[in-house]
């Protein structure tokens, strides 16, 4: 889009890891001086961006920031570990970073998560005060409920078994055992065809899945909070986005798509999630503008 510029940029988070940065910035023309941090979803890195959705932020005069979690992409950290716990403490950096980006009005910051990233948002904007305004797309807002909903009981079962024993075997010897993503989250049809490529993460990953619920602190999100919903999502089921918006008490809205995959908030109803996304960040950031 005419104008949107992108800038590589560097921050720190946990213990002195160093995360990679990506800000699509507006033109200066159009610059509403506030910000937007993206969380991607599960195991992928900044430039899964759903596409287009930095280009229209940025030309609608937001900075938003993408970034690698620790341990995937450019970021630091020990390879594929994947812990949510890690993944908040990294978003919530990200807020802190971006609010001391020249230009960025601190008092402006918006926080948008998908998929996978959309429980790790809901969670950080509990943890820090720098997001006033909340988007969720297609969220995992429970790691245990959704772990079940991708397997059989005794699929499930098995990998509980395994990744404990790997969480183990690392405790005694410091070894990080790594699997293909799709052996802890078991693809669909539709997700094995979207992403071929192999992607290693630490199988000890199903463990903290386990201990990783972002609906038992949705009554304590105070920010407005919008939902993007698709009703027949086939990775992230309808019925538990909806319990962690019923469990919602600050301002919120729901939009829900009724038909398409879980996907469909990144191609086909694009269009529509970013002016769902920049009407309800115009309104929560830049009223007064």
């Amino acid at each position: 889009m005419s104008g949107v510029r992108t800038e590589s940029v560097t921050f720190f988070s946990g213990p002195g890891e160093k995360m990679a940065g990506t800000l699509y910035r507006p033109d200066p023309a159009d610059d509403r001086h506030a910000g937007v941090v993206f969380c991607h979803g599960f195991s992928t890195v900044k430039e899964g961006v759903p596409p287009g959705l930095g280009a229209y932020l940025a030309a609608d005069g937001y900075t938003m920031l993408a970034f690698d979690y620790r341990g995937f992409g450019g970021s630091g950290g020990a390879r594929g570990l994947l812990s949510p716990q890690y993944q908040v403490e990294d978003t919530v950096h990200a807020l802190e970073f971006l609010a001391q980006c020249p230009g960025v009005d601190p008092q402006r910051i918006g926080l948008y998560g998908t998929s996978f990233g959309g429980g790790v948002a809901a969670i950080a904007a509990t943890l820090s005060d720098r997001p006033k305004a909340l988007v969720i797309s297609v969220p995992v807002v429970s790691g245990s409920r959704w772990l079940g909903s991708l397997t059989r009981h005794y699929e499930w079962m098995e990998l509980i078994r395994r990744s404990k024993a790997a969480f183990a075997r690392k405790v005694m010897s410091g070894d990080i055992e790594l699997v293909d993503r799709f052996e802890i989250m078991l693809p669909s049809p539709q997700a094995a065809a979207r992403y071929p490529d192999k992607v290693m993460i630490s199988l000890e990953t199903a463990c903290h899945l386990m201990c990783h619920e972002p609906v038992l602190i949705a009554a304590d999100i105070r920010v407005p909070t919008l939902m993007i919903c698709v009703r027949d999502d086939t990775l992230t089921p309808y019925d538990q986005m909806e319990d962690f918006h019923a469990r919602l008490s600050c301002k919120k809205a729901l939009k829900t798509f009724e038909h398409g995959d879980h996907w469909a908030v990144y191609d086909t109803v694009l269009p529509d999630v970013a002016a769902a996304t920049l009407a309800w960040f115009g309104t929560q950031l830049c009223a007064s503008d």
